[in-house]
Formats: structure tokens, C-alpha cells, sequence
């Protein structure tokens, strides 16, 4: 009896804590100008046994606690702000307070001053978070330069790395500026604006609303602004002319003229940019290639350069002018590579975001680019194959000329209906124009001493011009239902994209075969083609969670996915006068059906410090192709795909976690690589389609380890993690020995030249590893940052008929030293090296190895009042590459200004680009068939002399200009070019889109 009654007790004693409970949720704001207070604290706190739970607000202000009924007093308080209480009473029912609005703090403590180390970093759950007074800059910086001064933190030809991973989306107290461009909120915001930088990986809105993860995350840096700066605009003018080296007119000088207004207004917020140059400052995002990529001119491998060294890593399996089928988009049109060639730019853009009201928060953007570039490039190839005992290698030289015009619109509307309904919209338009006019000359030979050339086997020479035009609109709408009952939500997803691609490609080329001594053979190609296809995309998907007590908590999904693609390709030869005749053997009319069925189930656990999911999917799909000409054939293809997930997230304390994260998915060849259909555009490198490939099965699995030491402003991250893929699209090359026709066309590809067809393959993973310690040096008042990275990666492709697996292994190592000394003396020290392997299991000879090494030193000095001196010196050496690529340079960029005006807010300065004349762009790319280096032209030595206005008026929280403002602005460090390979200090990038936190 007394274990029953000792039973009952426990029993009931338990009962409260599986009491039903409900969200008080609500938005802490400003009260002037009802913008969100980020990262305040919201506690409640029961009556009368004051037992408290409490939360920090999300970037958009809003919480939401966890209450069972009783009544309660909540708290919310930020820095700054006089701290708001007030009573609550949870009853039987969800409790939503709506805005809660804090004023600014009037006590001003006089006499007393508090100093002390502010922490550099601080762990909140899943967010890293930086504090801006731990980093001292220069008065001038911008966003830029003050990220890259924290933990972790990298930026690399415009592209933006945290943590070991690439960041895809920056965004500004909780809302997107200039959409989902790093690049262009890093230039466009200054440092002294910054309060906080928080990095961490942003989950899908879905995954957001129903608390499980579902593997697509993105990268992210938010930029808490300090509340001071959250009214006002500022912005910044910037004219500059010069002349080029070598040259006497001033028609040939480098001209840059820009410009940025931004107006904040709490919520409301409105930015123009604009710019118009010749120095390669190009506003482009990856994202711009939506309306034609895929259907490609020439290929995908014509992106060189990249900062100037080479870089390792898997390059483009189409190599130089390779990839792609049909003659539509070129890759190496749309994305101007910073490094590839020469680039002409005119660019505008618009950024709004607003909240209306208490339900609609809306962002939008506007984003024109007209860019002409020029280039050209020299490459070296050598095959993973021996011929005659010999080593089958290419060489080419290549220069081009392209034009693109870019107009992409976005909006983002979300719509609170009301405490349990909302609906998301996103619709997204993009048309480009793009043509282009190309050369090349390319030979095959074999080499008995590695890369020395000792017998060609043909040559090509060829020009081609292509004129391009892509229509992509894309539609996302999410509904979401929040029930009465904690945990229990269900949302509805619509997903629609429509791509309309049309291309007139034209090409001209005399081919040589030098095996048929004694002279050569030589054939011509006088062709013009017509490409039109037509693609949609519907995605349906809808997700249900239930709760199955207070830590864990169930979700059911389902999606269908429907993808019709239509391609129809008409090829002509061109015969005399205005006479054409259609070439039914390069000729190609294609339909692809693409359908996907997917349920899955997935439990949720959560208790203290513990969270974790396990759950998995059932998808089938049927993959249906149509060939109507030149040969009638179908295709059908079923798939039963299980896809398991996983997460697991583990809190030692508040400053140290670990998380891991497992996905699978399934990816479906595209109807390029599905075309059975000759691209000839270099007939020494041949492509054609493959009607009969699968889909690839992919496993991802990530494990991330985060600490900080606040206290004594050191931190370590770590990342290891990789994917496997079976049935993944590899290539089979084909290496002729002797002229070999292509069956079922006149096509004849001469000795030495290749033929490429994609294949399913098993067996392709990646591996990588990558760790970061900072610490700070106290006796020299600077930031020691040390990171080491490793990764391996495994390519299948057959060579000949043959499996071969190209292994790559890397390892690197890179130190930063920042000055925290003060804000008139800003330097960086940072170095970086790398060591890669090249290993292919069929032909050892062409294994090989290659050392990167790049040093920078950046400094930011005010000599006196307003005289201000900058320098950037990059040092970069390689080894290793083929013989005549390895280099050993210096590029030396400097600038000499002076403040003008009484509050100094405009700079007139000498800056100098390559004062050495030393630039230079190498890279090195691997592929499971070949290695090759190829060395591409770019902006050479100039001189310009410029003048900036910076705009600075903020009124402050309390109607004051803000007290904690530099005395100057935005920092201008001179036009573009401070990066080798032609990439500018303030380059690339610009507004973007996406889809905003």
C-alpha cells in the first residue's frame, strides 16, 4: 500500500507538467517608428510561484513562450529602451499581445564613464552572433570591411564565405536589402551603421513555421542596425576618370561613376543604385542566368579566372567551351566572371520594403544590367589517356565579345490574416537578351614529354554568334494555419516556374586533320540554328504537424511535382546566295515529362538542451521522353526512391552546440543532357545527349560544432560533412585515334578530337572538413583568426570505354591578423596556402599536383586631419601548373585622398591600380577526364583620379543625430581592381532577389 500511495503521488505530482498549454506570442518594436527591436528579451514570470520562461525576439521582432493557464507578468527589454511590464492571463486559449512598444531611455548618467570589452561573440542557439564594438575599423568602412574582420568570416571575388560555407542571403534587420545579393548590401551599407552580425543557416519558410527542418537551408548574415541609424538616409556619390597604361588617348582612360541613396524610415525602407564604368565592376548575381542557362552555345566552362591564381577543385566537366547541348545559353555570357576578360557596365537598381499596417509586410526589388564584354584566353589540356604511347593533349586560343541585358523584378508579400492564418507570396521575373561573337583555334596532339607538344593531330578554327533571348516566372505561394491547439499547424504550398528560351546561333569553321599525310584534310561547317523551348514546373506540397505531448511532435507531408519540357532544334547548312538546306541528323524535336509523387512522415523531439528529428519519404516518379525527329523513340523510366532525414541538435550550454543534419534527395537529368542530338560548335570536342539516364540518388550529411568564450572573446567553429550520389550524371569521353564518323550523321571528327556523352554513374562523393579559432592579442590590440580546411572528392567518368575515378584530394591552411588598434590606423595581415592533388585510377602519368599560395596586406591609415593613405598589396605564387602557367607576382593598389568640407563628407583621391603591372589570372581545372590550365586577360595598370560624396542625415531615435556616429562616411576605397584577376575591391555583385528572412 504505501508503493501505491508513493505511486499516486508521483503520479499527480506529474500531472501539472503535462498540462495543456498555449502561445503568448506578440512583436517588440520602437515606438516612434514601429520597426522591430532585435535580439530584445521577452520573460514571463508565473504568479505567485515566479517561476520564469522567457525567449529573445526573432529578426522580424516576433516571439512566442509556452504558457500554461494562470496568470503571469511579462517583461521586455532591450538595451537603450525603458523596460515594459505588463500582466497577462493565459485562460483556455492562444494569447496574442500584438505590437509591444518600448521608448527610448531619457536617463543620460553623467559623470560616470563605464569602459570595458565589449564580446566579440556570443552563442545564441543556432545563431552566431558579433558584436560591431569589438572590431575596430577605419572611419570610412563599410559593411564589408567590418565583416571581414570577425571569426570565419571570408570575402572572394564578390562572394561572401561564413563558417566554412557560402553565403547566400544577407539581410537587414530581419528584411532583405537589395534582395539576396551579399555583395550588394556590403557595399551599399557603412560599418558605423552596424550594431550586430549574426550568421547562421535560415531555414525554408515552411520548415520556419512548422518547426522541422527540411534540409534546405541557406547561409545567412543578418545585420542588426544600431536603432540611432533606423532613421535618415544616407548614401554615397562617386565620380572618377583616368587614363590607361601604355596608352595616349584619353578616349582609352578607365571612367567610374556610381552612385547609392538609402532612405529609413522604421520599417519603410527605399535605396536606389546606380553605376556606369569600364573597370569591371559588374552588378551581377549568380541568379541572373535563370532566363537562359541550360541550353548552352558553347558550353559552360568559359567562367576563368577567378581571382587570379589558380584554384583547384572539380572544374567544368565541359572544360573550355564545353558542356551544354542545344546552342541556347551560354554560361560564360550571362555570369561575367570577374577574371574573364573586360567588362563594360551600366546598371540600376530599386529596393523597397515596408510593413503595412499590423498584417502585410512587403519587400520588392527592380534590377537592370547592360554588360559588354570582351576576352580572351589561352588553355592547355592534357587528357588522361595515352595514344600510341603517348599523351593526348589540346591547346586553344580563344577571344569573344558579348552583350547582356538584364531586367529582373521580385516581390515578397506576407499577409497575417490574422494570429492563426497567412499567406506568403513571391512571384519573381526575369528577361535577358544576350549576344555574342566568338573565335577559336584550337589543336589536338601527343606528347611524349608530358605537356610539350611534338605531333598535332588536327586543328579547328571556328567563329560563332549567337543571338539569345530568356523569359523565366516564377510564382511561390504558401498558405499557413496555425490551430488552437500548440503544435498543430497545416500549410499549403504552390510552386510554378515558366521558362521560355529562344537562340539563332550561327557557326563557321574549316576543320584539319593532319594524320592524312601528306597533306591535310580539311572540311567546312556553314550552318545556321534555331533553338525554342518551353518548360514549366508545378509543385504542390502540403505538411501537417501534430503534437504528441509537450516534446515531441509529429509531421505528415505530401508533394507532386509535374515537369513538361519541350525543346524543338532546327539545324541548316548554308549553301550559296540566300539558299539554305535543313540538317535532319543535327536536327532535333524533344518532349520531356517529369512526374514526382512523395509522402513522408518525420518525429520531432525536443527537451532542454536535446532536439532531434528522424523521419523518411516514399517518392516515385516517372520520367517520360518523346523524340519526334529525326529518329521517332520513347522512353519511359519509373522510380521508387525511400528518402530518409535526419537532424540532431545538441546544447552543452548557452555558447556551445552541436548540430548535425542529414538529407536525401533525388535529382532528374535535364533535357539538354537528355537530347540524343550533336552539338558540333567545336568539332574537335563533340557533345551529344543521352535519352536513357536516370536520376541521381543523393546522401548529404553535415556535422557542425559551434563555441564562444564571450568573456574572453575567443571562439571555435568546426565543419565536417560530405554527399554521396549514386547514378550521378558523369561523362563518357571518347578519345579517336583516326578520322570516326558519328553514327546516323555527316559529322566526322577528326584525329585527337572527343566525343562526350553523359552516362549514370555510382560511386561520386565529396568530403570536406573545415575548422576556425579566433582569439584576440591583447599587447598589440588585434585579432588573431586561424583556419584550416581538407577536402577529397571522388569523379567516375569513362575514358575511353574505360572506368576511370578522378580523385582529388586538398588541403589549406590561412591565418588573419585585424588591427583593433584604433579607427585612424585600420590594417589586415592575412595569408593563405593550398596544396591539391590531381589522382586517376586508369592513367597514373597524368596524376599531378599544384601549391597556391596568396598574402594580402590592406591598410587604412589618417595621416593627419583629413589626409588619408590606403594600400592593398596581394602576393600570389602557384607551382606545379603546366609549364609557362606558373607564376610569381605582386599586385600593389593605392590611393592618396584628402576630406573636403567642414564635416569632411566628401574626398577627393589619386588611386592607382597594379602599380607593379604585374596581374595576372591562372586556373587550374580537374575533371575526370582531363586537367588543364588556362590563363585569361584582365584589367591591366591605371590611374584615376576620383571624387566621393558621402550623404549622411539621421535624425536618430530621439529626433538627435546619433551619438555613437564616426565623424566621416562611408569608406570609398578607390574604384575597382584591388582583387588579382581583375576583380575590384568594391566590384561585382549588386542587387539581387531572393526570398527574405
Amino acid at each position: 500500500m504505501r508503493k501505491v500511495a508513493v505511486l499516486l503521488v508521483l503520479l499527480f505530482g506529474a500531472l501539472p507538467g503535462f498540462a495543456q498549454t498555449y502561445p503568448v506570442s506578440g512583436r517588440v518594436v520602437d515606438i516612434t517608428d514601429q520597426s522591430p527591436l532585435i535580439g530584445a528579451n521577452v520573460l514571463l514570470v508565473h504568479l505567485p510561484d515566479s517561476a520564469k520562461t522567457g525567449t529573445a525576439v526573432d529578426p522580424t521582432g516576433s516571439f512566442s513562450i509556452p504558457a500554461a493557464p494562470g496568470r503571469y507578468i511579462l517583461t521586455a527589454s532591450f538595451l537603450g529602451y525603458v523596460t515594459l511590464r505588463r500582466p497577462v492571463e493565459v485562460t483556455n486559449g492562444p494569447v496574442a499581445l500584438g505590437a509591444l512598444t518600448l521608448a527610448t531611455s531619457q536617463v543620460k548618467l553623467k559623470g560616470v564613464e563605464v569602459v570595458g570589452q565589449a564580446a566579440a561573440a556570443v552563442q545564441k542557439g543556432d545563431t552566431t552572433q558579433y558584436d560591431s564594438r569589438a572590431f575596430k575599423t577605419n572611419p570610412d568602412a563599410n559593411a564589408q570591411d567590418l565583416i571581414t574582420k570577425m571569426p570565419g568570416v571570408v570575402v572572394q571575388d564578390g562572394k561572401v564565405q561564413a563558417q566554412g560555407e557560402q553565403v547566400q542571403r544577407i539581410t537587414v534587420d530581419g528584411k532583405e536589402f537589395f534582395g539576396s545579393d551579399p555583395d550588394a548590401v556590403l557595399k551599399n551599407l557603412p560599418a558605423e551603421a552596424i550594431d550586430k552580425i549574426q550568421v547562421f543557416d535560415r531555414r525554408s519558410d515552411q520548415s520556419q513555421f512548422t518547426g522541422f527542418n527540411d534540409g534546405n537551408t541557406e547561409k545567412t548574415i543578418n545585420i542588426v542596425t544600431k536603432p540611432s541609424f533606423r532613421n535618415g538616409q544616407f548614401g554615397r556619390i562617386v565620380a572618377g576618370y583616368g587614363p590607361s597604361s601604355g596608352s595616349n588617348s584619353l578616349s582609352d582612360g578607365k571612367y567610374r561613376v556610381s552612385g547609392n541613396i538609402n532612405s529609413f524610415k522604421g520599417a519603410r525602407r527605399f535605396s536606389v543604385v546606380a553605376q556606369s564604368n569600364n573597370v569591371n565592376e559588374q552588378n551581377f548575381g549568380t541568379d541572373d542566368l535563370l532566363g537562359v542557362i541550360g541550353t548552352s552555345a558553347q558550353g559552360g566552362g568559359g567562367n576563368r579566372g577567378g581571382q587570379g591564381g589558380a584554384r583547384g577543385g572539380q572544374g567544368g566537366q565541359g572544360g573550355n567551351r564545353g558542356g551544354g547541348q542545344q546552342g541556347g545559353g551560354n554560361a560564360g555570357n550571362f555570369l561575367v566572371n570577374q577574371a574573364s576578360g573586360i567588362s563594360t557596365t551600366h546598371a540600376v537598381g530599386l529596393n523597397f520594403s515596408d510593413t503595412w499596417g499590423k498584417k502585410v509586410d512587403v519587400q520588392a526589388s527592380y534590377f537592370f544590367n547592360l554588360s559588354d564584354n570582351n576576352s580572351n584566353s589561352t588553355t592547355n589540356r592534357l587528357y588522361n589517356v595515352l595514344t600510341r604511347g603517348r599523351t593526348l593533349g589540346y591547346d586553344e586560343v580563344s577571344d569573344g565579345s558579348a552583350r547582356n541585358i538584364n531586367n529582373r523584378f521580385s516581390l515578397r508579400l506576407d499577409y497575417k490574416i490574422d494570429s492563426a492564418n497567412s499567406i506568403l507570396w513571391q512571384p519573381r521575373l526575369t528577361m535577358q537578351n544576350n549576344s555574342s561573337d566568338s573565335n577559336l583555334d584550337g589543336n589536338t596532339f601527343l606528347s611524349a614529354f608530358s605537356d610539350v607538344p611534338d605531333s598535332v593531330q588536327s586543328a579547328n578554327r571556328s567563329r560563332y554568334n549567337s543571338d539569345q533571348t530568356g523569359l523565366t516566372f516564377t510564382n511561390q505561394v504558401l498558405y499557413r494555419h496555425r490551430f488552437a491547439k500548440r503544435g498543430r499547424t497545416f500549410s499549403l504550398g504552390l510552386n510554378t516556374t515558366y521558362n521560355d528560351r529562344n537562340a539563332d546561333n550561327y557557326l563557321f569553321s574549316d576543320n584539319f586533320d593532319y594524320t592524312a599525310r601528306p597533306e591535310a584534310r580539311v572540311t567546312q561547317t556553314n550552318q545556321y540554328s534555331r533553338l525554342d523551348q518551353i518548360g514549366w514546373t508545378w509543385n504542390g506540397s502540403a505538411n501537417y504537424t501534430e503534437p504528441i505531448s509537450l516534446k515531441s511532435q509529429l509531421q505528415l507531408n505530401y508533394s507532386l511535382n509535374y515537369s513538361p519540357n519541350d525543346s524543338d532544334k532546327k539545324t541548316y547548312n548554308l549553301l550559296s546566295g540566300e539558299q539554305r538546306e535543313l540538317d535532319e541528323q543535327l536536327s532535333n524535336v524533344f518532349t520531356s515529362r517529369y512526374v514526382t509523387n512523395s509522402g513522408g512522415l518525420t518525429y520531432r523531439y525536443q527537451f532542454e538542451k536535446l532536439e532531434w528529428a528522424v523521419g523518411s519519404s516514399v517518392q516515385y516518379a516517372q520520367l517520360h521522353n518523346e523524340q519526334e525527329f529525326p529518329q521517332t523513340a520513347t522512353t519511359d523510366r519509373p522510380f521508387w526512391s525511400v528518402l530518409p532525414n535526419a537532424t540532431l541538435q545538441y546544447k552543452f550550454s548557452r555558447n556551445q552546440n552541436l548540430r548535425l543534419n542529414y538529407q536525401t534527395r533525388t535529382q532528374n537529368p535535364s533535357i539538354s543532357q537528355l537530347q540524343a542530338v550533336v552539338n558540333n560548335s567545336n568539332q574537335l570536342q563533340i557533345r551529344t545527349g543521352n535519352p536513357d539516364l536516370a536520376q541521381e540518388y543523393s546522401h548529404n550529411l553535415f556535422l557542425r560544432y559551434s563555441s564562444t568564450q564571450p568573456e574572453t572573446s575567443r571562439s571555435f567553429f568546426a565543419l565536417i560533412g560530405g554527399s554521396f550520389t549514386n547514378n550521378s550524371i558523369a561523362n563518357s569521353t571518347t578519345v579517336v585515334r583516326q578520322p570516326t564518323p558519328i553514327d546516323g550523321t555527316n559529322v566526322i571528327v577528326p584525329a585527337g578530337g572527343t566525343i562526350i556523352r553523359p552516362v549514370n554513374l555510382n560511386n561520386q562523393y565529396s568530403l570536406r572538413s573545415f575548422a576556425n579559432y579566433t582569439l584576440p592579442l591583447k599587447p598589440i590590440k588585434s585579432n588573431l583568426n586561424l583556419n584550416a580546411s581538407a577536402s577529397f572528392s571522388q569523379t567516375p567518368g569513362f575514358v575511353n570505354g574505360v572506368l576511370n575515378y578522378n580523385r582529388s584530394p586538398n588541403f589549406a591552411l590561412g591565418a588573419v591578423l585585424s588591427s583593433n588598434i584604433s579607427p585612424e590606423l585600420d590594417f589586415t595581415i592575412s595569408s593563405n596556402s593550398s596544396q591539391t592533388y590531381a589522382r586517376n585510377t586508369v592513367q597514373s602519368n597524368s596524376n599531378s599536383q599544384y601549391f597556391r599560395q596568396n598574402t594580402t596586406l590592406r591598410l587604412n591609415w589618417i595621416l593627419v586631419k583629413g589626409v588619408t593613405l590606403q594600400s592593398e598589396v596581394n602576393h600570389l605564387a602557384y607551382s606545379g601548373l603546366t609549364a609557362g602557367y606558373n607564376q610569381n607576382f605582386v599586385l600593389w593598389n593605392a590611393s592618396l585622398g584628402k576630406k573636403l568640407f567642414a564635416k569632411q563628407q566628401a574626398e577627393i583621391k589619386l588611386y592607382a591600380f597594379d602599380l607593379l603591372a604585374q596581374n595576372n589570372s591562372i586556373q587550374r581545372n580537374i575533371t575526370d577526364a582531363y586537367t588543364e590550365d588556362v590563363r585569361t586577360n584582365i584589367l591591366q595598370r591605371y590611374f584615376m583620379l576620383m571624387f566621393t560624396y558621402n550623404l549622411r542625415n539621421f535624425s536618430g531615435a530621439g529626433g538627435a543625430a546619433p551619438t555613437d556616429a564616426p565623424r566621416d562616411g562611408n569608406r570609398q576605397f578607390g574604384p575597382p581592381g584591388g582583387i588579382p584577376g581583375g576583380r575590384p575591391p568594391g566590384g561585382g555583385g549588386g542587387p539581387g532577389t531572393g526570398f527574405g528572412g
